[in-house]
């Protein structure tokens, strides 16, 4: 039972695959982050909020999209036998798609990490921001992990829909309980950027959700000797 694909260079080739299927609908939510970005920019608290909930919802969007055209879909139209006609194992398959929706969901993920980390720091907004917005950022990359690869572990759309709505119900919950969070709330309004105690708690668990969600589905599909 191996964990790894047996194929690199193929696994590569899927990959790429993917990301020239996507590039085009990736083209157009990355111009509309840098709309958001520019709205938040603006410094008035409408413009901003406007601009912040509209960057929520497109890397919401985005993920959703990513595995909903590129695992969900491909499963209505049948696409097993003819990955079964290439030179591929199951372990080549898993690791593709995997990389393949990470590298797509980073673009943008990055994107708006940056570009809001830049704002906070070379504007006069509060810099005691910054570990609230990592303990968010990371929080939004592990809504996405874990819906990838429920995805790509059960083969339902029906569950895979249940668990994507399910963690999006997490995300206001979440941003309430991190903006009251001892070792944040009482530095958001300042320009000390401390990394206290109960944010490196949070930010390893966010870590550790990740890691725990990629090793269970890698060996779930370790576990498989064929597709079928």
């Amino acid at each position: 039972m191996s964990w790894f694909a047996s194929d690199a260079a193929m696994v590569w080739k899927l990959v790429v695959k993917d990301w020239q299927v996507y590039q085009k609908q990736l083209a157009g939510f990355v111009a509309g982050m840098l709309l958001a970005l520019g709205l938040v920019g603006m410094g008035t608290p409408l413009m901003a909020s406007a601009g912040a909930l509209l960057l929520l919802v497109q890397l919401l969007v985005v993920g959703t999209y990513a595995i909903q055209s590129s695992i969900m879909a491909e499963r209505k139209l049948q696409t097993v036998p003819f990955i079964m006609s290439l030179p591929v194992t199951p372990m080549d398959v898993y690791w593709g798609k995997l990389l393949a929706n990470l590298v797509i969901y980073l673009v943008p993920f990055l994107l708006v990490t940056g570009g809001l980390l830049a704002l906070i720091l070379s504007t006069p907004r509060p810099d005691g921001a910054v570990p609230w917005l990592a303990v968010v950022a990371l929080f939004m990359l592990a809504i996405f992990c874990v819906s990838l690869c429920v995805a790509i572990a059960v083969e339902s759309e029906g569950w895979n829909i249940f668990a994507i709505l399910a963690l999006m119900t997490l995300i206001g919950p979440f941003l309430y309980w991190v903006s009251r969070l001892d070792g944040i709330v009482q530095y958001l309004k300042t320009d000390d950027i401390v990394w206290s105690a109960p944010v490196l708690g949070v930010l390893a668990a966010e870590v550790a959700v990740i890691a725990v969600a990629i090793l269970v589905t890698s060996w779930i599909h370790a576990r498989k000797a064929s597709f079928l």
